[in-house]
């Protein structure tokens, strides 16, 4: 058994729907410390940390320990992407596709954090639902709600839809899903 869940964030107008095992009031708090920056992205590995006084704390291979999360500076990320552009034409072929990949990622998620700097309100837990098809469910859902997925979020899985159509979708995929 796991949970969907429906997040909403009232003032952002913002919706965030996922699956897990465990309590929904634990990925709430998760994303509550990364809308308010408590958990920050690193720049070079893109990985959420908590922070440890506003900074990447250590974490294994990654030279963005120590360093601002994305959410207070992209330089280093910008740098990065750079030299990645800058390399390109050298790289093998095994490396041509991960550092392609890496550019890609890299230019969207840079844009997306200097077009969105301010995130306002919070998120609260606006409904839940136990069953045995969660993670098939969530990916439904996902699907049937593509056209109002909020692509400029600082994460995945929100969109700008009422949550009233929100919890409509997901009580019918989860009906579907239980009738098969």
């Amino acid at each position: 058994m796991a949970y969907v869940y429906i997040l909403e964030n009232k003032v952002a107008g913002r919706i965030k729907i996922g699956a897990t095992v465990n309590h929904p009031n634990d990925r709430l708090l998760d994303i509550s410390r990364m809308w308010r920056v408590i958990k920050g992205r690193c720049q070079i590995c893109l990985n959420w940390r908590m922070l440890v006084d506003g900074r990447m704390p250590d974490h294994v291979q990654c030279t963005g320990s120590g360093e601002l999360p994305l959410e207070y500076g992209t330089q280093l990320a910008e740098e990065q992407l750079a030299d990645l552009q800058e390399q390109i034409q050298s790289l093998s072929y095994s490396d041509l596709n991960f550092a392609t990949k890496r550019i890609k990622n890299l230019t969207k998620i840079l844009k997306n954090y200097k077009e969105n700097p301010s995130r306002l309100g919070v998120w609260e837990l606006r409904a839940s639902f136990k069953t045995d098809s969660a993670y098939l469910a969530e990916e439904y859902v996902h699907l049937k709600l593509e056209n109002y997925l909020d692509r400029k979020a600082p994460f995945g899985e929100v969109f700008s839809c009422p949550p009233e159509k929100a919890i409509a979708v997901v009580e019918n995929v989860i009906a579907q899903l239980e009738n098969q």
